[in-house]
């Protein structure tokens, strides 16, 4: 069943031709070239995130009611993004009492976070700043317990560097069911995202995937503006590439960053635990943040353990990074995350995308093809920005991008073949090749 793609074989490479004529796509790869030319690691890329943090900070400023964030430079200087006044330390019971005491001076505000099944404390107090935050979190981790600042994940929406999503020609047909090839039932993917847009679409895609509490609004900071916030329709697109690979899989979204793109730690993974608990098998995550000290997100990793222990077979899988380092980048580099780097469209490997030995995949991430919102985009994010109809489509660029397509495909041999997500990842890597730091390469979908 698998056919020749490129350089390598996919299962899925006949179900997802291009729909773009040749014009079409050529039209579409100067936005593409601008898009891939704004990620990875440059002084100048450094700075526009720079200008970019401080921009969303403003733009909360005078909303007590959404997370509110400091920047500190992370091992290499670039900046990490951290939620204002938070510390996360693994509880353990009885030894708990020692470390609070210990803490008392600092006059943290301390409570058991009930979603992690209290295996965390939440430590706030929003006078203490980032570095004292950061030095005290090295103190606790001296002395035996795990602790860590409250990231924040914004790696989807945020570092797309400058230039967004493209509009394009090209629109793909709502696809056909595969489900009479099955062998098994549909399997609950959930993309755990910006949400999704309430807007209605008249082509068939996302039709049912809205509800009452994971629509992205698209137009909220720091007031309705008539421009789509940072990260709006991040989800709306990723959610369009998980449809097109796998059309009968059970696609639920859910919303754990806002439309700015800013989520915290303790926020994702609390939704990755409902998802499970809602019963997902496949968990796709395009978001993710380098830390402060390299260490992994803590909520994330409690999360991820609380998900091992209560269906083994689930599988999470998360976006690598657009940063062109080999620094972890979390939660991808968890050994309980599928980590997925990026391809450009010839399979060869992305020069912007993350790599290294933590890295167990990657697919096409350059100009991919999906669903997008109605709306202007702000001119902070595009130079010439692009305004988007209804039923709109966009190519866009990222690891985050790379992401579902894999995620998506293995809920689809899972539902295939009848056999459970972890079988099936086998099964999708079986017939790829290895590329050095960039895992297993994976034909999918067209790029640009």
């Amino acid at each position: 069943m698998a056919i020749e793609h490129g350089n390598g074989t996919s299962r899925f490479g006949q179900d997802h031709l291009d729909p773009r004529t040749a014009a079409s796509r050529l039209a579409d790869r100067d936005g593409v070239r601008r898009q891939c030319a704004g990620l990875g690691r440059t002084a100048a890329q450094d700075g526009y995130r720079r200008m970019l943090l401080s921009a969303l900070q403003e733009r909360r400023s005078d909303r007590p009611d959404r997370v509110a964030f400091h920047c500190c430079p992370g091992p290499d200087g670039r900046e990490v993004a951290v939620v204002t006044g938070e510390l996360l330390v693994r509880s353990d019971g009885r030894g708990d009492t020692a470390l609070l005491g210990a803490l008392a001076p600092y006059g943290f505000e301390v409570a058991r976070i009930e979603e992690l099944d209290r295996r965390v404390l939440r430590l706030s107090n929003p006078e203490i700043g980032v570095d004292r935050l950061t030095d005290i979190a090295r103190f606790i981790r001296s002395s035996g317990h795990q602790a860590s600042v409250n990231h924040l994940t914004p790696l989807g929406p945020v570092w797309k560097g400058v230039s967004g999503p493209e509009n394009t020609a090209g629109a793909v047909d709502y696809p056909p069911s595969f489900a009479g090839q099955a062998t098994g039932p549909p399997v609950k993917l959930a993309v755990i995202d910006t949400g999704v847009t309430a807007q209605p679409r008249s082509d068939g895609w996302l039709t049912g995937l809205a509800t009452d509490a994971n629509i992205d609004p698209l137009d909220e900071f720091p007031t309705p503006n008539g421009f789509l916030d940072f990260g709006a329709g991040h989800g709306t697109f990723t959610a369009g590439i998980a449809a097109q690979v796998a059309p009968d899989a059970e696609l639920a979204i859910y919303r754990a960053l806002d439309s700015d793109g800013v989520g915290s730690d303790t926020r994702v993974a609390g939704a990755m635990l409902q998802a499970v608990a809602d019963g997902a098998r496949i968990l796709n995550l395009s978001l993710g943040e380098q830390t402060v000290d390299d260490q992994p997100l803590l909520a994330i990793e409690v999360a991820l353990e609380l998900i091992a222990e209560r269906d083994p077979e689930v599988l999470v899988f998360a976006a690598a990074g657009n940063d062109g380092s080999s620094r972890p980048c979390w939660p991808a580099a968890s050994k309980r995350v599928v980590a997925v780097a990026a391809l450009a469209a010839d399979l060869t490997p992305a020069a912007w995308s993350n790599r290294g030995f933590w890295v167990d995949c990657s697919a096409v991430g350059e100009g991919v093809l999906s669903t997008y919102v109605q709306g202007e985009e702000a001119p902070e994010l595009d130079p010439s920005p692009d305004t988007f109809g209804a039923d709109a489509w966009a190519v866009w660029s990222g690891t985050s991008f790379a992401a579902p397509q894999v995620a998506a495909a293995v809920a689809r041999i899972a539902q295939e073949d009848g056999c459970t997500p972890r079988t099936a990842l086998r099964t999708l890597f079986a017939p790829c090749r290895a590329l050095p730091d960039y895992g297993w390469a994976v034909p999918i979908l067209s790029g640009t």
